[in-house]
């Protein structure tokens, strides 16, 4: 079985080192592994392989690719390869759900917690050498202790499950948002279906967009909802920036229907220097790393592994993309 690595990536952070191609050698010496370092390489090779791991697979190679019979991204969304006829086809995606849910829910916990301590004016002052006592305390200031306060998260996949488990014990009342509603796990006290999102907006001190993006969350969070969401509550978006509507979030960032965001996707990335999100004193942007972790490639190739070993034995594999749903 011939297997082709793509460890193809504008962003150093996402190339694979060259060991753990070494290892994936070793440890499946019944297969043929070819790894690519370049789009034009991954183009080259794709017509060839039975399985590849690879963000990309380009629609206009898909169809001389008439070996391959599944897919493992090294991401967990999934969009580049969405396209009409690899949707058709009977090759299997499977992704990368679940690796960096850990390190998402704890970034969202702690730019949850910087913005209810009001923490980006301390450091704004502190870069300045300012003593900035009088705007971080005093009965005027919104300082917030998290005890009691409702979370609303919107995606209870991997990240929201994880986020759920580790903000219950500060004293979050965490409500959900799930594609299908049914009884709530440990530490969530309700799951609501997707129409019911104006209703999550209206009573969460805290909202978190942990959704896919697809074509039905596209601007999930518009103008309607921004009118419709609780007077001073933060915003957290560690999905895609193209899940929310920047002009109305801004928007309510200046008049204080939102009392602060912190974002780590945006619409357009690198961040463009003339976004209003840098200056705002309300806000926390974050480089699209939420889920930044010292060792991610080691329980990737590891999850790959496991489903190469499942694709040989006829197994269901893990973390299998639902065609119709997008995710």
């Amino acid at each position: 079985m011939n297997v082709v690595v793509a460890v193809i990536s504008p962003a150093a952070a996402w190339v694979m080192p060259r060991h753990y191609v070494d290892q994936l050698r070793r440890d499946f010496p019944q297969h043929t592994f070819f790894d690519a370092w370049d789009r034009n390489t991954l183009r080259r090779l794709l017509p060839d392989a039975d399985v590849a791991f690879t963000p990309i697979v380009d629609r206009d190679v898909f169809a001389a690719a008439t070996r391959l019979r599944w897919v493992q991204s090294p991401a967990v969304g999934v969009g580049s390869l969405m396209f009409p006829e690899l949707l058709a086809s009977d090759v299997v995606i499977t992704t990368a759900r679940g690796i960096r849910a850990r390190a998402i829910a704890e970034h969202i916990l702690g730019v949850t917690i910087a913005l209810a301590r009001r923490l980006p004016i301390a450091i704004r002052a502190q870069v300045e050498h300012r003593w900035a006592q009088a705007d971080i305390e005093g009965p005027e200031i919104d300082v917030r202790t998290l005890h009691g306060q409702r979370m609303g998260i919107v995606g209870l996949g991997a990240i929201g499950s994880e986020l759920a488990a580790i903000a219950g014990p500060f004293g979050f009342r965490i409500t959900a948002i799930r594609r299908t509603a049914g009884s709530p796990p440990p530490g969530v006290d309700a799951v609501w279906p997707p129409d019911r999102l104006h209703d999550l907006l209206a009573h969460s001190d805290v909202v978190v967009i942990a959704a896919p993006h697809t074509p039905q969350t596209k601007r999930l969070i518009g103008r309607a909802e921004i009118d419709r969401i609780k007077p001073g509550a933060l915003l957290v978006n560690v999905a895609r920036g193209k899940m929310i509507d920047d002009e109305a979030v801004v928007a309510a960032l200046r008049d204080g229907r939102l009392g602060g965001a912190a974002l780590d996707v945006f619409s357009e990335e690198p961040l463009p220097a003339s976004s209003p999100y840098w200056d705002m004193p309300n806000v926390i942007v974050t480089p699209h790393v939420s889920g930044a972790l010292r060792d991610y490639w080691t329980p990737l190739v590891a999850l790959f592994a496991e489903n190469l070993r499942r694709f040989e034995s006829g197994e269901l594999l893990l973390n299998v993309v639902d065609k119709a749903a997008g995710y």
